[in-house]
């Protein structure tokens, strides 16, 4: 199956891998795209594998169903996500490879997950830039 037009929209996400919160390249990411999309907009979290973060640029919402607050991803087009994620040297290469064939015949990208392997994921965290 593969999305609409009005599918095409999704959030745009960053898979960091062998990395950690205190290396100055994911400093210097996080407070570029905090610039350029906005500070309130730039979240961060622990991956499963325990050595690598995951970015996701989204606002917090309160969500009535569930009746807590959440994270919305803010919509943005696949060829804008991945300019960006091509200009960030720390994403996952495999990633923006499988992303890009994705793209190509049609699919969702910008996937992420909350647990893999078994092994779950940290909580989302604001960045806030220094």
């Amino acid at each position: 199956m593969t999305m609409s037009e009005s599918e095409n929209l999704c959030g745009l996400t960053f898979d960091l891998d062998d990395i950690t919160l205190n290396d100055a390249r994911v400093i210097t990411t996080l407070d570029w795209l905090s610039d350029e999309l906005g500070k309130e907009y730039i979240w961060y979290r622990i991956s499963s594998s325990g050595d690598g973060l995951h970015v996701l640029i989204a606002e917090m919402v309160w969500d009535e169903f569930a009746g807590e607050t959440q994270l919305k991803p803010i919509p943005m087009s696949v060829e804008k996500q991945m300019e960006y994620r091509g200009g960030i040297e720390i994403e996952c290469n495999g990633r923006r490879i499988s992303d890009s064939y994705r793209k190509k015949v049609g699919l969702r990208t910008s996937r992420i997950f909350k647990i893999k392997n078994g092994n779950k994921t940290g909580k989302w965290n604001k960045w806030m830039k220094e």
